[in-house]
């Protein structure tokens, strides 16, 4: 007998040209945990009247068909663009800031409009040493996306995308994983200022001690009643979306006193301008003195709970949680921006 193995499970995407129509994988992605739920919802049909004192069993009725795909992995600055181009905004061709390796995808949702998320061909293959089983769903879209990054290791990517309903079938094959580029926690940079024109001009050093983003609420499935033998949504609507920024702040005294300009900003409702940003390495090639990196900018206001907590313990440190939501931005005219600069002409 043999049993499936996780580490023979692999993921694969291909995107699609013409949106739900599926396409055979081009990349496999290397991945901490995933979880793939084949989504089946039905009507049971229980309790009909039967002249009977005992429950009868009736086939279920399926309603509705879905698929819902969650990833947990290390962070790393070519797979990130699954998410942000499903997800934040799609058809984004990178620029080339150097003459080298260097590409810079730079990832600007609409602030009115369709974000026109790229759609993907999702393949998820559970493997054993002597069998496969492979599922595929098409419309491949991502809902949410997180970043966490504490004092040390690695910072972790976590996202949700939803597809629709999913098929048997073998995944494609002969598909490398790649070698993606990481960098540690200790590589992030924060800085925070009162107008997004001086983004990155004011560095915080010595202070924060972790961070999360999270970027929800723009896009999601649409069902409507279209009459799909399949069941599941027939597009996606657009939403009000949501950036959150949460970060512990060691609260020294001698420090320079951010918890205390924080405060006066929360109480005055004043936006912030915050980018956080992972520098990695650099290229192979000289070029221009280029790096890797992953840019987070945003206008933020706090929230109510924001710098409310005091006298908590993190490794004998006092920490002060600050948790911010972003908010539109009038001279710039946005409210969320992410950068990111590596060596992939095209994706996936």
């Amino acid at each position: 007998m043999s049993s499936g193995i996780r580490a023979l499970t692999k993921i694969q995407v291909g995107k699609e040209a013409t949106r739900g129509t599926a396409v055979a994988a081009t990349r496999r992605v290397p991945m901490r945990q995933a979880l793939y739920r084949r989504q089946l919802q039905q009507e049971r049909l229980e309790g009909l009247i039967t002249g009977q004192l005992a429950r009868v069993v009736n086939a279920p009725v399926a309603t509705r068909h879905g698929t819902e795909f969650e990833v947990q992995d290390w962070l790393n600055f070519d797979d990130v663009l699954l998410p942000l181009l499903s997800g934040m905004k799609g058809a984004v061709t990178p620029t080339e800031p150097g003459t080298g390796e260097s590409r810079l995808w730079t990832f600007t949702p609409p602030v009115a409009g369709d974000p026109v998320p790229d759609t993907f061909t999702l393949e998820f293959e559970e493997g054993s040493p002597t069998a496969t089983a492979g599922m595929e769903a098409a419309y491949g879209f991502t809902t949410e996306i997180e970043i966490t990054a504490t004092e040390d290791g690695l910072p972790e990517l976590r996202y949700v995308m939803m597809a629709r309903k999913t098929t048997d079938g073998a995944a494609t094959a002969s598909l490398s994983a790649g070698s993606p580029a990481y960098a540690a926690n200790s590589r992030w940079a924060v800085s925070i200022d009162g107008a997004w024109a001086t983004l990155g001009t004011t560095p915080i050093t010595g202070q924060v001690y972790g961070l999360t983003w999270r970027f929800s609420g723009h896009v999601r499935p649409a069902y409507y009643f279209d009459n799909r033998a399949d069941l599941d949504f027939s597009n996606y609507e657009v939403g009000i979306r949501q950036a959150e920024l949460m970060f512990d702040v060691v609260h020294d005294p001698a420090s320079g006193k951010l918890v205390q300009t924080e405060e006066a900003a929360r109480d005055n409702g004043t936006l912030r301008a915050v980018r956080v940003q992972l520098n990695g390495s650099a290229f192979k090639s000289p070029d221009d003195g280029l790096h890797r990196f992953i840019r987070i900018d945003g206008a933020y206001y706090h929230a109510e709970d924001s710098l409310q907590e005091r006298g908590r313990e993190r490794d004998g440190l006092l920490i002060t949680s600050v948790h911010l939501l972003s908010a539109y931005e009038s001279t710039q005219a946005q409210d969320i921006q992410v950068a990111v600069q590596n060596s992939l002409a095209s994706y996936p």
